[in-house]
């Protein structure tokens, strides 16, 4: 077994942060630079774990303390336990952030949240806590969600025989369904029943639901289609808060916005409101933001 053997050492306080990367080109898009480059400063050790790149630019020569270049199998869960692995004794570390590249940012001081006395009291945090409906063990059930593309383990979580079982668990699955019902949500269960606390600097269940003011921006006689898409899902329960309420994650403290709003724009979101509003609120160059957007519809 991986992590039976681990020595626990004494009480330290330092940070790791692993950083699951995946590019279809290959390359480290100039978002992600800027994102390891803001990491480094929150982070004591940080490691990349990479499913697609064979090597690190020259910009991230002495940014990244472990580079890690691995098959395109398992998702970033399988990233981040390969990460862990090479930390050798886990317990060297406070904390243990585990983070991936499907968000923009940070778009403004991370270190706040690491800070956030909201967070002080929880074993496994993150930006984002919501419900989630999930078929794992065939049946559908309503689950709390700590969204897995930011958190962060502590002690005594991390000395746990719960940490070394989880992680242990962790194997290629074949589909992204599986993904998130065994290991996104599988995550938050696991621990939760184990007794240790989560919390999130936004969770879901304790916000309202969307108001008409929030739905305002994104309604348009001039596109009658978005629109309908848009109403018709932003008072479906449950919801993806990431995508849908991006702008309540920016007000709670989350320094991010999930790339797939606008990749993917499931809610049929007004995008160029979404960007503008980026402008204004953070200090963030929002031409990373355009600039890997439009690499992505070029392809």
């Amino acid at each position: 077994m991986l992590f039976e053997a681990l020595v626990f050492t004494t009480a330290a306080s330092s940070r790791t942060i692993i950083l699951a990367h995946y590019d279809s080109d290959g390359i480290f898009d100039p978002y992600v630079v800027a994102a390891l480059q803001q990491y480094r400063q929150n982070a004591d050790q940080l490691t990349v774990v990479s499913a697609s790149a064979k090597g690190l630019p020259a910009s991230l020569k002495g940014i990244v303390d472990r580079f890690i270049p691995r098959q395109n199998r398992g998702y970033d869960f399988c990233s981040w336990r390969a990460g862990i692995e090479a930390l050798g004794d886990p317990s060297r570390f406070a904390e243990i952030v585990c983070v991936n590249d499907s968000v923009y940012g940070p778009l403004f001081d991370l270190s706040q949240a690491f800070s956030d006395p909201r967070l002080a009291t929880a074993d496994l945090w993150g930006m984002v806590l919501s419900e989630q409906g999930s078929k794992w063990h065939g049946k559908k059930a309503s689950c709390p969600h700590l969204q897995s593309w930011f958190f962060g383990m502590r002690r005594p979580l991390i000395e746990s025989q719960a940490f070394g079982e989880f992680w242990e668990s962790v194997v290629p699955l074949e589909t992204k369904e599986a993904i998130v019902d065994r290991y996104e949500i599988g995550m938050s269960q696991h621990f939760e029943r184990a007794g240790f606390r989560l919390a999130a600097l936004y969770d879901a269940r304790k916000h309202r639901p969307v108001s008409f003011r929030e739905m305002w921006p994104h309604c348009s006689l001039w596109h009658p289609t978005r629109t309908r898409r848009y109403l018709r899902k932003a008072r479906r329960m449950p919801h993806n808060p990431s995508e849908l309420v991006w702008q309540r994650l920016l007000a709670a403290g989350v320094p991010f916005v999930k790339a797939g709003l606008f990749r993917v724009n499931h809610y049929g979101l007004n995008l160029e409101h979404v960007l503008n509003e980026i402008d204004r609120l953070s200090s963030a160059d929002g031409q990373l933001i355009r600039h890997h957007l439009e690499r992505c519809l070029a392809h």
